[in-house]
């Protein structure tokens, strides 16, 4: 769990986190053109979590990766803080990103997890095939700028639907992909820079950082509840939303850079 410290000036708490030593390792790193190195020329998410781990190492932060499919990635403990980090990356081609999105597979991302905040540390780089990416620009955003209900997250199941098909012994596999707007769609002046994102009521300070901007973040009037999709005739899914229980509060979120 993440400790909270009183500033020595006697202002308001600020939250001690693991992202501030490992953002600044990877501007060094950043700056001195360090690039990731693909596994193979098939390769499309190692390269970034082997760079990213390269620089907790640089940090001197214990770290635990988890399998594929797990969220978050990596496990980051120093002293009584531990964070989770979460890892992804899209080219930078034709002067922008190859999406304004990204994909999480069978996992709702969020800013929690197990008691613990989560960070998503997102790349865009140039290069392909077996050639080294070049790093293009870099976010660590608390997860909560883009999904801050940590309850329904931590409900999610996987789940396999049986007695399917005409004999009865297949099944369906219910796993889905969430999709969400990356950092640097919702911080579009991130482009070609290196930039840290933490929730603004965490009064981070640091002589290491700039204080950039602070982003806001509306909750949503509705949310869905729950959808239904039909397996014969043709149609979109049925969706079920309900009133959302923060609609209109909004969630600010404090943008870095390194100086």
């Amino acid at each position: 769990m993440a400790r909270r410290a009183q500033q020595p000036s006697g202002g308001a708490p600020q939250r001690q986190t693991n992202a501030v030593p490992v953002f600044l390792k990877m501007v060094e790193a950043f700056r001195r053109a360090t690039s990731m190195t693909p596994r193979s020329a098939n390769d499309k998410e190692y390269f970034a979590q082997d760079w990213f781990a390269a620089r907790v190492a640089e940090a001197g932060i214990a770290v635990t990766q988890q399998g594929r499919n797990s969220y978050p990635d990596f496990w980051l403990t120093l002293a009584a803080t531990q964070e989770g980090y979460e890892v992804k990356s899209l080219a930078f081609t034709r002067g922008r990103p190859a999406r304004p999105d990204i994909d999480f597979n069978s996992t709702i991302p969020s800013g929690r997890k197990q008691g613990c905040d989560v960070f998503l540390v997102f790349f865009l780089y140039t290069g392909s095939g077996s050639n080294p990416r070049v790093v293009h620009s870099i976010s660590v955003a608390h997860a909560d700028l883009i999904n801050c209900d940590h309850a329904l997250a931590d409900e999610h199941l996987n789940v396999a639907v049986r007695s399917f098909g005409s004999y009865a012994d297949g099944f369906i596999r219910n796993r889905k992909m969430y999709v969400f707007p990356h950092p640097m769609t919702i911080d579009p002046t991130g482009f070609g820079r290196c930039r840290l994102i933490v929730p603004k009521d965490w009064n981070v300070r640091d002589p290491r950082l700039a204080h950039i901007s602070t982003l806001p973040r509306a909750i949503a009037p509705s949310t869905v509840e729950s959808y239904t999709i039909r397996l014969r005739g043709r149609g979109q899914a049925e969706v079920q939303s309900a009133p959302s229980p923060d609609a209109g509060r909004t969630l600010e979120f404090d943008v870095f850079e390194a100086v």
